[in-house]
């Protein structure tokens, strides 16, 4: 009975000591740790919060770039979500295309032929190229500032961009100068493009050989006579005069067929049968 009393005193001797350890414990080193604790789970949610915040920025530049269907609204794009990767660069390219393909066409973007005020004059054209250009020409700057070759895809679209403005301007040097820088940016990561860039400059020079057709007001007056005058027709009066020439030669054509099958048959009742 003394020795089970002295060992319940050893135990409680032991855990009290244990509980006095614990909480000298906390008292000196405990709310250290405890406080850096806090902080792994405060990073860990902070770092959490960042990750989903990215990605939500991501999702709505890439939202509001598909549904950007105009310059103006692409450039605003580029500015706002200038920070996420690609973004400024794509939306400058398309804004740039957008533009380049109207003065192609003649049509203000986003109109159809025949639509009121669809058509550009050629001041307008003119000013589509320039602002066409700048948009090229900017995407390649934002592409060029990045390290590495992570940019390379975007100043060659740039490039190429700019060279087919310059080419639609007359500019063949500018074009030229643009293609080349292509092939040097384009090696030797992306071959490919430093091949086309270069079949592209080997055509270059043919584009300056191709004349233009004379417009109709500049085309010569021969005069023929003392009050009339001749002038040389335009495509369609030379069909209509085809068409024409080939209507009178089918009316002349049925009178000949009907006197035909008229003679016939006298010819048939006046022959003389043969001698038997």
């Amino acid at each position: 009975m003394d020795d089970r009393l002295k060992q319940v005193q050893t135990t409680d001797l032991t855990d009290s000591r244990l509980n006095h350890e614990f909480v000298a414990w906390l008292k000196t080193s405990g709310m250290n740790y405890l406080l850096m604790l806090l902080l792994v789970a405060c990073a860990f949610l902070a770092w959490d919060w960042w990750n989903r915040k990215q990605d939500a920025a991501i999702d709505t530049a890439w939202t509001e770039l598909a549904s950007a269907t105009s310059p103006a609204a692409l450039r605003g794009v580029a500015e706002t979500h200038a920070t996420v990767d690609g973004i400024a660069e794509l939306s400058l390219l398309t804004a740039g295309d957008i533009l380049l393909q109207s003065a192609k066409s003649g049509l203000r973007p986003g109109l159809a032929a025949g639509d009121e005020g669809a058509e550009l004059t050629p001041e307008d054209k003119a000013k589509s190229l320039q602002e066409a250009d700048a948009f090229f020409a900017e995407a390649v700057e934002i592409a060029s500032a990045r390290p590495g070759f992570a940019g390379k895809p975007m100043m060659i679209a740039g490039l190429f961009g700019r060279a087919a403005v310059a080419e639609s301007d007359g500019r063949l040097d500018d074009a030229r100068t643009h293609l080349q820088a292509v092939v040097e940016v384009s090696t030797p990561e992306y071959s490919p493009m430093a091949e086309q860039a270069t079949a592209r400059l080997e055509n270059l020079d043919g584009i300056g050989d191709h004349a233009s057709l004379p417009n109709q007001a500049d085309l010569p007056v021969i005069a023929i006579g003392e009050e009339e005058a001749f002038t040389v027709p335009a495509a369609d009066d030379l069909l209509e005069m085809f068409e024409a020439e080939e209507e009178e030669a089918g009316a002349d054509a049925a009178p000949d067929e009907a006197a035909a099958d008229d003679v016939a048959p006298e010819t048939e009742a006046t022959e003389t049968p043969a001698a038997p």
